[in-house]
């Protein structure tokens, strides 16, 4: 059987129509066609999705310093390239902050006016929740009660029977500014082994509460006799903490503020009420229906700390925190970008080993905190403006899944250090939470890649937007767009963020500075159908994983391959129901649920999986059952009840137990558990979408290699394939239907997608569902074969008929060497604005611009024109090879559809016509081999010069397509 790829399963209805004499003489079969299949009613809508499934895209402002006059433009260039949404990031001012930056009158006009432009050109208008990240406000000092607190603690040893007369041992020293601590408590315990070597255990029974004693900060104490002491002195103070960008971005000093308490986001909301929002503004936010962004929680601190944590401690958990202190500390685990996670070594550690338990009850509060104290708070104020609160729900020693639920829209993140990064497991950690909560968008922004600024490439984009997709994101954030015109009167190519002072920061400035800039119209619309595909219904995952976890670590099951996955721990499965042996039927519908090796498990937790494995749903245990209970609550007796539920649970009919997860599909299978999607091990990755009557599938190839294979789909109907690049939806003409499953050949290019969907309300008619030689597609409603070999190839329909079909002779490939090169090189002029020098070239064979010494250092648009004589053919298929960046084809003076990006593979139609043809490959580039040598970026500099243009090699093959009847 020959799969078929994604672009050759369906016939390019227009460019068919455009030509019918291609057609008539292969076959004349135009009278005895039979009337094609109706358009599915999601063609439409697929083809023009509504604006909200438009991409947004950062917009980047050095606050007030915006030129008003750059502003409705800018959104207007925004608009016309189909984004739907622009976020403000005010990150500092050019000039007087006082005047221009965060909080001042002329910032609020500049947001009145983007607000309006939005409005007038359908983009809408998202806000930050503060300027740069993380959360500051300007007038909170480090000293503050508004401010970002950390507790830190002194020590100083004591031998048994002396006696200890000085200053409660003091922290290390604060950051600049912190002028003011608070004692917290101040304990004496008695240690065994090294008072220095990590960690230091430490006889919990034996620890004495020392606070009360302290008089003006001094303390007299006499240590029993017998044993070592140590003296612990524990302190409340400001973090000191200000912005990640570390710039001026208002008039009066900004902190971060205390994201556990609702002092810290009262002071927050309160600087937006009284600073920002005019009635004017709120009236004009309230009907662009925006969001309320917060960026990533890169907070710093020694250990996270409020004022209210002790009683919050308390109510959750049921004892006390204060005599527990010396177990909270791990070193550097609150420090900002950390390898630290909560597996590393402690400071101290009791000698009955209850630390981690503690630990446990401590993260679990700061994630209740951070939820009660400050998100909940902020989507309030949030709906109060018509907008809705998204956020990047991850930091150290948070539940990441429990703060996404409680967000409006959950976002991740991609972020590198080197261009052709991998996105790591934990980014899609808590897609499961958004999925239980029902929460039908979860956002990237994308895609963030340091060292990449003006040499980011749209292929590199795609890459991680097709795998965030394959996840469970369904919305993406560009990263993003630079104002062009500021108060600075910066020269080509203007103001950006991530390059001032010549620097090569994060990618990257889209807009018009951009050749590629032209391109970026047809991306978005393949994003915005995308996009909208993912939103429809319900999301249909196979499987669950629990996860209990505090920190990014993430451990995925070696045998999940084949099967969709979702990570959930207790707060997300609580309330959960099973009904026909899913759990939550409703959607993710998931069919089991897997326990990987997974210690800890709350009694809560283990009850509720017993009613369900009671209630029929699958659950396979890999490795040890769980066999301790999260938290330091009456262990004994909680993990007495846990091993109870446990041994009621591997009792059960639905439930296995295996040695190692190379038996998870074996016991999957024994449980009648069969995943959705069917992928034969290619490594493919799919999400499902569930509607009334019909599914969407997404698949996507990660892997490096291209795959050719057979998918076997669950649901039934008419399949038909959706071309997010020409908004296409062409029923597929060879498939077999059996048993509620789809089966259809399927060929994917290395990083290539395809969008399956199958209509249970159109009754399939006759089809194909074998061919022995070349791929079946559907041309006006009639199944042809398309081939690029002559010879006889036998046809097989689902009646069990087989046709013969003759494919007449097909010309031979053809490899293009020899083209004319027309390049718009793009530069800085002598008044410092952009300036467009033209080249011409003759081309004996392709080659990177590096490689030709006029264009070394070019960056801009390179037009290649070339001729070539076909004959014996009905279409051709166009690879163009390596190609940087976008690219856009023209045969015979008619541009072509919107062509997939990635794998640069072009059906050409009847496009080109037996004769003489003229193919024309425009290609825009990245900036960064022309800001190498353009004076201010030393930091392009130094970077080696990217290849440049059509690379190749390009091939033409050519086909032959005869109807096929039955």
């Amino acid at each position: 059987m020959s799969p078929l790829s994604r672009r050759q399963l369906c016939a390019d209805a227009l460019v068919l129509a455009a030509a019918p004499a291609v057609l008539a003489s292969t076959s004349g079969v135009a009278s005895a066609a039979p009337s094609p299949l109706a358009a599915p009613p999601f063609a439409r809508t697929f083809a023009s999705p509504p604006a909200e499934a438009r991409p947004k895209i950062r917009y980047w402002w050095p606050c007030a310093d915006i030129d008003p006059e750059a502003i409705a433009p800018e959104i207007r260039a925004m608009a016309e390239q189909g984004f739907g949404a622009a976020e403000i990031q005010c990150m500092f001012a050019f000039t007087d902050p006082r005047t221009a930056g965060w909080g001042s009158p002329a910032l609020t006009a500049r947001l009145q006016q983007a607000v309006e432009a939005g409005q007038q050109h359908g983009v809408r208008i998202d806000i930050t929740v503060g300027p740069a990240w993380p959360l500051v406000v300007p007038g909170v000092t480090p000293d503050s009660r508004e401010a970002a607190q950390e507790i830190v603690y002194g020590r100083t040893q004591v031998e048994g029977g002396a006696t200890y007369s000085g200053p409660v041992p003091a922290g290390p020293a604060p950051h600049s500014g912190v002028t003011r601590q608070t004692l917290v408590a101040v304990h004496a315990v008695r240690h065994v082994g090294s008072p220095t070597a990590k960690p230091v255990r430490l006889e919990r029974q034996s620890l004495v509460d020392l606070t009360g004693s302290v008089r003006e900060g001094n303390l007299s104490w006499t240590a029993p006799s017998g044993g070592n002491w140590l003296l612990i002195g524990y302190w409340q103070r400001g973090t000191g903490q200000a912005s990640v960008t570390g710039q001026a971005v208002s008039g009066e000093a900004a902190y971060v503020v205390d994201h556990f308490s609702p002092a810290g986001t009262d002071a927050a909301t309160g600087y937006w009420d009284t600073h920002i929002l005019t009635p004017a503004l709120r009236r004009l936010l309230k009907t662009n229906g925006g969001d309320l962004f917060e960026d990533s929680l890169e907070l710093d601190s020694a250990q996270h700390w409020t004022p209210g944590l002790p009683d919050r401690f308390h109510s959750l958990c049921g004892y006390s925190l204060l005599p527990h202190l010396p177990v909270l500390f791990i070193d550097r685990i609150h420090r900002q970008y950390t390898p630290v996670t909560v597996d590393d070594t402690p400071d101290f550690e009791f000698t009955d080993l209850s630390g981690a338990r503690v630990r446990d009850d401590y993260y679990r509060t700061l994630t209740d905190l951070y939820v009660t104290e400050h998100v909940q708070p902020l989507k309030t104020w949030a709906h109060s403006l018509g907008l809705r609160l998204r956020a990047q729900p991850y930091g150290t020693t948070f539940d990441s899944s429990t703060v996404a639920a409680a967000l409006d829209v959950p976002e991740t993140e991609t972020l590198g250090d080197t261009a052709d990064y991998t996105d790591p497991p934990s980014r899609w950690m808590f897609i499961g939470a958004a999925h239980l909560a029902a929460r039908n968008v979860v956002s990237l922004e994308g895609c963030a890649t340091f060292g990449s600024a003006y040499a980011q490439t749209w292929p590199q984009m795609l890459k991680h937007f097709n795998a965030a997709f394959a996840h469970g994101v369904n919305q993406v954030v560009f990263h993003g767009f630079a104002t062009d015109r500021t108060a600075a009167n910066l020269p080509w190519p203007g103001f950006s963020p991530f390059t001032l002072q010549g620097g090569n920061g994060f990618s990257e400035a889209w807009g018009p500075r951009q050749p590629t800039w032209r391109d970026t119209g047809n991306i978005t619309a393949w994003t915005a159908r995308m996009q909208h595909v993912l939103r429809q219904g319900s999301p249909v995952v196979d499987l669950v994983v629990y996860r209990q976890r505090y920190d990014a670590s993430l451990q995925v099951p070696d045998a999940l391959a084949g099967f969709t996955f979702d990570f959930a721990g207790p707060d997300q499965l609580a309330g959960t129901r099973v009904k026909g042996r899913r759990l939550a039927s409703d959607g993710p519908a998931y069919r089991a649920l897997i326990l990987d090796s997974q210690t800890p498990l709350p009694v809560r937790t283990a009850r509720l999986l017993l009613t369900h494995a009671r209630e029929g749903l699958p659950v396979v245990v890999i490795g040890a059952p769980p066999v301790r209970t999260p938290g330091a609550f009456r262990p004994a007796e909680q993990d007495a009840e846990l091993a109870r539920l446990v041994k009621l649970l591997l009792a059960q009919p639905s439930v296995r137990r295996v040695t190692t997860s190379a038996e998870l599909p074996g016991a999957l299978k024994k449980l009648g558990v069969r995943a959705s999607a069917e992928t034969a091990g290619t490594g493919l990755l799919t999400v499902r979408r569930a509607q009334s009557g019909r599914d969407f599938y997404y698949v996507h190839n990660p892997t490096s290699a291209p795959v050719s294979s057979e998918i076997s789909l669950e649901g039934g109907g008419q399949p038909y394939m959706l071309d997010a690049w020409t908004g296409r939806t062409t029923p597929l003409g060879q498939y077999r239907s059996e048993r509620s499953r789809v089966t259809v050949p399927l060929a994917l290019p290395a990083g290539a997608t395809a969008v399956i969907a199958l209509d249970r309300t159109a009754r399939p008619g006759r089809h194909v569902t074998d061919a022995d030689g070349g791929e079946i597609v559907t041309v006006g409603g009639v199944r042809h074969l398309r081939a690029t070999t002559s010879g006889a190839s036998t046809v097989t329909w689902n009646s069990g008929k087989k046709t013969e079909v003759v494919v007449p002779k097909v010309a031979a490939r053809q490899t293009l060497d020899s083209w004319q090169l027309s390049v718009e090189d793009w530069h800085r002029g002598t008044d410092g604005q952009r300036e467009i020098t033209h080249h011409e070239l003759a081309l004996d064979r392709l080659k990177p611009w590096t490689d030709i010494p006029k264009l070394r250092d070019v960056a801009g648009i390179g037009t290649y024109t070339t001729t070539v004589r076909l004959d014996h053919l009905d279409g051709a298929y166009l690879d163009l090879g390596e190609v940087t960046d976008t690219f856009e084809v023209t045969v015979n003076g008619r541009a072509l559809p919107p062509a997939d990006q990635v794998t640069r593979r072009i059906d050409l139609g009847s496009f080109v016509k037996p004769g003489r043809n003229t193919l024309t490959v425009r290609v825009a580039t990245p900036l960064r081999n022309r800001l190498r040598v353009t004076d201010g970026y030393p930091g392009q500099a130094e970077q080696p010069r990217q290849q440049y243009g059509l690379i190749g090699p390009v091939r033409l093959t050519p086909y032959r397509q005869v109807p096929v009847r039955n």
